[in-house]
């Protein structure tokens, strides 16, 4: 038996709870571990009902940010890969794509996606960011996914760039779950349980995807901070905490409606792999969400959304070092302090200092959206929040950010969007940066 394949049935056992997708999108929700496929009038304009042969469907999405910020650090301050983070244009996003749906059993997506990237010397780069095939409405509520797909986590990750609020991800998503999100080549069981209300469950056991870019900054945008040991050596770091193997991950979600006009959502996920250390790291999470629609379930009208997800996350960590060197900077530390900080613990081993750190954050954001003509102003304000964890050189962070989005229709075919944020950053200070963009998004609904 291959060692992946021992890794995978050592995994089985945790395969205990999990999620599926209930997304929500603009001023509308749409319900269910898959798209559905309501009848619709072609436009071409809007590619809504677009086809060919009636099997697949297009889609294309642009996106293109010019700004000024007043952090200085480039890409290592990002919290996602494609954020903007230097003075000009940046285009974070370019994705040509298709959904194929046969009949009621088979749906399949794929999608490349181009960026292009003004901090030298990156410029343009590339990838298929998923492509997977999913056989739906198995006997008892099952469906099944396989493939290169964006990990069910909590309500950020399992969604493309031209689907976010803001020009950015949150930092706790950028974090945890990689500055591209986590992506799993493996297959996901999704089972929708015989209850009154929504509940969705999905497990997906595959190989993590760690995606290399060549501006030198690493997953956990860390590198640049890595904490210093009394001798001037860093401990441990905490780019290199991400899942980098065999993943398994979990999502659990229930959606309530009171009623027409007021709907709940709520849920949690987990995921435990091992990272580029080869430990291993764990992952939990809790997402909230409630909407209200002044129209209820008719389209149009205007609309708000709260959504806050929380994380906390523990890893184990090998630091550079011999056994003997960190074993006396051990002692020196403790004849120092007295004491460990809270959420550390550290010894040493043949490969140098071994570590155990715990690391969580939190976002919350409100949307804000009224129909004007024929298309929408939203309106959004977030707050981003990360814990300061010096011993894997990554900083403690926090962010307010108000922003404002005009979509020209209601398919939010073409918009733009003015974004400020106000960073607070350990060790760095207070930083303030501008985002005005533009997007276009061409297609109708997106196998997911």
């Amino acid at each position: 038996m291959s060692p992946t394949i021992s890794k995978i049935l050592r995994c089985l056992p945790v395969l205990v709870m999990g999620g599926g997708e209930v997304w929500a999108g603009g001023a509308g929700v749409a319900v269910g571990p898959a798209v559905g496929e309501a009848e619709r009038a072609v436009d071409f304009r809007t590619g809504e009902g677009v086809s060919l042969g009636g099997v697949v469907f297009p889609h294309g999405h642009a996106s293109a940010v010019y700004g000024k910020s007043g952090l200085e650090g480039g890409s290592g301050l990002g919290a996602g890969h494609h954020d903007p983070v230097e003075d000009g244009w940046t285009v974070p996003g370019f994705e040509v794509g298709a959904s194929v749906r046969l009949g009621e059993f088979f749906e399949g997506f794929a999608v490349y996606h181009g960026y292009w990237e003004n901090e030298d010397p990156n410029g343009y780069g590339d990838s298929f960011e998923e492509w997977f095939g999913t056989i739906r409405n198995l006997p008892g509520g099952l469906q099944l996914r396989g493939g290169r797909y964006r990990n069910r986590f909590g309500l950020h990750n399992h969604q493309h760039l031209h689907a976010w609020d803001w020009w950015d991800t949150y930092l706790v998503n950028g974090r945890f779950l990689g500055d591209d999100g986590q992506t799993t080549i493996g297959g996901e069981l999704t089972w929708s349980l015989p209850v009154p209300w929504t509940s969705v469950l999905s497990v997906s056991v595959g190989e993590a995807q760690r995606e290399a870019h060549g501006h030198g900054h690493g997953h956990g945008h860390g590198h640049d901070d890595a904490p210093l040991s009394e001798s001037g050596e860093a401990v441990f770091e905490g780019g290199e905490a991400v899942f980098d193997d065999v993943l398994t991950s979990v999502n659990w979600t229930h959606l309530w409606s009171a009623n027409d006009f007021h709907q709940f959502r709520a849920g949690g996920s987990g995921a435990w792999g091992d990272n580029a250390w080869g430990r291993t790291t764990q992952l939990y999470g809790a997402h909230f969400q409630y909407e209200w629609r002044r129209n209820g379930l008719e389209p149009g009208g205007a609309y708000f959304r709260w959504r806050t997800e929380a994380m906390v996350r523990t890893f184990d960590a090998v630091g550079g070092g011999s056994a003997e060197h960190g074993h006396e900077e051990e002692h020196g530390h403790e004849e120092e302090h007295g004491h460990e900080e809270p959420g550390h613990e550290e010894h040493e081993d043949a490969g140098g200092r071994v570590g155990s750190v715990d690391d969580w954050g939190i976002y919350s954001s409100l949307t804000y959206g009224h129909p004007v003509g024929a298309g929408v102003v939203e309106a959004a304000l977030r707050f981003d929040w990360v814990a300061d964890r010096d011993e894997a050189g990554l900083a403690g962070r926090r962010r307010i950010s108000p922003g404002v989005t005009w979509f020209a229709n209601e398919q939010r075919t073409f918009y733009v969007r003015a974004q400020y944020n106000h960073d607070r950053i350990d060790g760095r200070g207070t930083g303030d940066s501008v985002w005005v963009g533009f997007g276009f998004n061409w297609g109708g609904a997106e196998v997911r």
